[in-house]
């Protein structure tokens, strides 16, 4: 393997680790389903088990847990709806302006 070769292999795979974290911050609930659709398609019956252990870690975490009726609160699936809204407190934006300078 030449350097150019793992070079190109190198930024491929830190642009794709780049656009996932983007993905998953930007849109958590696209990643989080597109998650779940690909952790299902890996945990399939007729897959093998490396595949199967791959679909088993790519489980959302509230997959993992349980989700709703196990304990961790209504709402702990994010199905449901029912979960409190995060409230943020604003704050005003104060904007002063510049002091003008004389001559």
């Amino acid at each position: 393997m030449n350097a150019s070769m793992l070079q190109t292999l190198l930024v491929a795979l830190i642009v794709s680790v780049s656009a996932i974290l983007a993905v998953r911050h930007v849109a958590p609930g696209l990643f989080r389903l597109l998650q779940t659709s690909m952790a299902r398609a890996l945990s399939r019956s007729g897959r093998n088990a490396i595949l199967r252990g791959v679909g088993l870690w790519l489980q959302p975490l509230e997959a993992k847990k349980g989700g709703c009726g196990t304990g961790l609160g209504c709402g702990s699936c994010g199905g449901c709806g029912t979960s409190p809204a995060l409230q943020v407190d604003t704050i005003p934006l104060k904007i002063n302006p510049r002091p003008t300078a004389h001559h």
